[in-house]
């Protein structure tokens, strides 16, 4: 009989070898299922030697006891950073800073501003979010050449099916070849379209952003009368078609940072999060339900994006406040410490009241010129107070990062004109 002594003595001997890993007591398997089911049971196993209980937030627990959402859980991959953008990045340590008197940056050229902010900055929040604004890992150019935006009831489902297009051009900030393009007052340009179904075919929107405090200029197509129309300065707080989304809702937070009234942190922990997706989110072509939407769950409240891939993530919690004619009073944000993607966003009401959650899934996607981006694989902004939710989901193999032949020209009011015929 095997003693308890010689399989402890044979378990070391096999790691110091290489040939086994050892787990945590209590430690959980990759692919093991949290719900509400077992959440009692499970929150003080482990995975990564982290408590399960210890990473979720109070309205993760809440989606799970109370809404039916369930985590596949596995153990955290490396974010692998990209070398340009790590070089960019450094070059910006001690020369950029915040203007007290603009809130705007001064200094910045490309990559991360602010690449070794620590929690004890007075400004720490604030350089956070300018991170996220000016230095995401998105690449000079991407598109989403085709995704869809699920409009779903929490009682009866899918009730629309939009597909649409999706460009972002870099106008400054970028990493292949000169930093600036242009006269150096544009930021980026965004390109957002519908293509199916027949009667939103060509509805959408074209948008300048600037590299200043100055609102965005955008135009909106629409269909029904052939013509363009602009929208005023504060389309940037205004909903995206009938969606549970509003325009600073695209990637959870989409303002120029000046524009809102104050950031706190309110500290640096781990949740469960999807860096690494589950691939493909969506599956145009395909028609049974399981096929065509492998990551989302049929049941009710339909929203629940349940079979994805969700790991421990250390967490920037960063609250935002709004201005005072925006819809939600503010959002709480919870920010990947490696780099600067927001996996989870919170927004409340004017009455602080708890109104919507959003969740953004991640993947890689190496771009045509090798740059390693992060894109999103598919999320959900869901109103909790309308029992209704957005989830819009890609097919990987329509993101296209850097392809040369994209130029600012192509992103342009033209170009919004010419999808609509």
């Amino acid at each position: 009989m095997i003693t308890r002594r010689k399989l402890l003595t044979t378990a070391v001997v096999m790691a110091m070898a290489g040939t086994c890993q050892l787990t945590w007591a209590g430690e959980v398997a990759d692919g093991t299922v949290l719900s509400a089911a077992n959440i009692d049971s499970l929150k003080n196993e482990t995975l990564d030697g982290k408590p399960i209980g210890s990473l979720l937030t109070e309205k993760m627990e809440w989606r799970i006891r109370n809404n039916g959402w369930k985590l596949p859980l596995y153990k955290a991959k490396e974010i692998p950073l990209d070398a340009k953008w790590v070089k960019a990045s450094k070059a910006n340590a001690g020369k950029t800073k915040i203007n007290p008197q603009t809130r705007e940056i001064e200094g910045w050229e490309a990559g991360e501003p602010f690449p070794d902010v620590q929690a004890n900055d007075p400004q720490v929040a604030e350089k956070l979010i300018w991170n996220y604004h000016l230095g995401q890992l998105a690449g000079d150019v991407a598109t989403a050449k085709t995704w869809t935006q699920l409009l779903i009831d929490g009682k009866k489902g899918i009730h629309a099916e939009p597909i649409a297009e999706f460009t972002r051009y870099n106008m400054k900030g970028r990493l292949g070849g000169k930093p600036t393009e242009g006269d150096g007052k544009e930021k980026a340009r965004q390109l957002l379209f519908f293509k199916e179904p027949a009667e939103m075919k060509g509805l959408g929107t074209f948008t300048i952003m600037y590299d200043s405090a100055q609102v965005p200029d955008a135009w909106v197509y629409v269909p029904a009368v052939r013509r363009v129309r602009r929208l005023s300065g504060g389309a940037w707080m205004d909903p995206v078609g009938s969606s549970d989304q509003l325009q600073d809702d695209l990637e959870i937070f989409n303002a120029r940072p000046s524009w809102y009234k104050s950031y706190k942190l309110l500290g640096k922990r781990w949740v469960l999060a999807v860096a690494h997706a589950r691939l493909p989110a969506w599956n145009p072509k395909a028609k049974a339900f399981n096929e065509r939407y492998p990551v989302l769950e049929q049941g009710e409240p339909h929203w629940n994006l349940n079979n994805d891939r969700f790991e421990p993530r250390e967490v920037w919690v960063i609250e935002a406040v709004t201005p005072d004619v925006h819809p939600y009073s503010k959002k709480v944000l919870y920010m990947d410490t490696k780099y600067p993607r927001i996996y989870y966003g919170e927004a409340y009401n004017r009455k602080g009241e708890f109104w919507k959650f959003m969740e953004f899934h991640s993947f890689m996607v190496k771009g045509e010129d090798g740059f390693q981006s992060y894109q999103t694989s598919g999320g959900a902004i869901i109103d909790f107070q309308r029992n209704h939710a957005t989830v819009f989901l890609t097919d990987p193999t329509q993101w296209f990062v850097n392809q040369a032949k994209v130029k600012s020209s192509d992103v342009s009011l033209g170009q919004l004109e010419a999808a609509g015929r």
